[in-house]
């Protein structure tokens, strides 16, 4: 039971932890310029790289952050931060390897908290042990508040919201791709999937739910389960030539565990699947067949030891590190969400680097709805999912920040 101050006395609203990492600086960049008079604080364990952030930002002209320093392995420390606020967000990874101390302490003081993790085993393992005791401290936990997820959840969402409102039914079958697309990568990230595949023979990874029933505590049935690409393929909806997307299997498993939170009001035989977009002709199906290839060769560098730890050592960026500003800028990303029956597109783009700078006003989009008790109030789960737990109701905050959406039904 939470025994710590009510959320309305504590001395911050929103926390950055993580500030000193590569994402987090981009969070307390973003939180800066967003956040208006709302009292906030950037923590890690060391003061003097989170003053320096500090001191950048004065000099922006914003309202300086407060500076908490904590550390992982001191619980004290850890609570006295987690009961400064109101909620915390939280960039801080691999997550499967230092994740749940943040968790068990707001769980204590009762703070709210999200993240951008991508790590579907750890989520379902935290949702495990930590669900009641969140839920009786009246606390929200929420996962995969950046790239991963969001676009994928907001694109479902609205497609299905204009499907019912225009045809009166929802679409059994969604599909998305991805593209085009340029970004870069951090070593946080490159170091949480190394951990993830370091752990795939283990029981809990290897004999757990995969693919859509990822995240679902019932999940669906085996066929809705085994849309996966692995190969070039022609869509008939979006009716491009396609090759696998990445990040397509922790973005269907949230989908789905969204759409198991809301009561499945799409059928039990929905089904979404993701790709990377080729292009209409014989140019897009070399296209297509140019990500293939190189999907692959990034999984089996990442697979094969040898080759992962030549690939991290000489050719990745190490934690806290990430793309220069200039890559930043230059980045951006266009999603395109269909469903043939009935008809109905969602189209998504944001001119900035997708994983890094656009997660980073994601994850503080998410921050500032919890703030602001802009909830599903149909959602009472501790651990939640941002499609079930915000939904709609991110877009306009999105697009105040720069994202775009466009829907139309035919």
């Amino acid at each position: 039971m939470n025994t710590e101050s009510p959320r309305s006395a504590r001395t911050h609203d929103l926390l950055v932890w993580g500030a000193t990492g590569y994402t987090g600086r981009l969070v307390a960049v973003a939180a800066a310029a967003h956040l208006g008079d709302r009292r906030w604080a950037i923590a890690g364990r060391s003061r003097d790289r989170l003053e320096r952030i500090r001191d950048e930002i004065a000099e922006t002209g914003a309202a300086p952050p407060d500076v908490v320093v904590a550390d992982l392995e001191d619980a004290g420390s850890m609570r006295a931060m987690t009961g400064s606020t109101r909620v915390v967000l939280t960039t801080v990874g691999p997550y499967d390897l230092v994740g749940e101390a943040l968790i068990e302490a707001c769980i204590a003081t009762g703070t709210h908290v999200a993240d951008i993790t991508g790590e579907v085993p750890w989520v379902r393992r935290m949702r495990t042990r930590h669900e009641t005791a969140a839920r009786d401290a009246g606390v929200r936990i929420i996962s995969m508040c950046g790239y991963d997820s969001i676009p994928s959840e907001l694109g479902v969402r609205l497609l299905q919201a204009a499907a019912i409102e225009t045809h009166g039914r929802p679409a059994r079958a969604i599909e998305m791709a991805v593209g085009p697309i340029r970004g870069g990568v951090s070593g946080g990230t490159i170091a949480s999937a190394s951990n993830m595949i370091a752990r795939a023979g283990e029981p809990e990874i290897r004999n757990g739910p995969r693919g859509a029933g990822g995240l679902c505590v019932e999940p669906p049935e085996p066929s809705i389960r085994s849309g996966e690409q692995w190969g070039i393929r022609r869509s008939t909806a979006l009716g491009i030539w396609t090759a696998p997307f990445f990040m397509a299997g922790i973005n269907v498993a949230v989908v789905h565990r969204t759409h198991e939170m809301l009561g499945r009001p799409w059928g039990d035989d929905f089904r979404y699947r993701e790709c990377a977009a080729g292009g209409r002709s014989a140019s897009g199906f070399l296209k297509a067949s140019l990500l293939a290839a190189g999907t692959i060769a990034m999984v089996v560098a990442l697979v094969v030891p040898p080759l992962r730890w030549i690939t991290r050592r000489w050719f990745l960026p190490a934690p806290g590190e990430g793309p220069d500003t200039d890559r930043l800028k230059d980045g951006f990303v266009r999603h395109r969400t269909v469903s043939v029956d009935p008809p109905v597109t969602v189209e998504f783009e944001v001119d900035m680097d997708p994983g890094y700078a656009a997660t980073a006003r994601m994850l503080l989009a998410c921050g500032m709805s919890l703030l602001d008790d802009d909830l599903d109030p149909s959602i009472d789960d501790a651990f939640c999912t941002p499609g079930a737990l915000f939904g709609p109701r991110l877009t306009p905050r999105l697009a105040a920040m720069g994202f775009r959406f466009n829907v139309r039904g035919e």
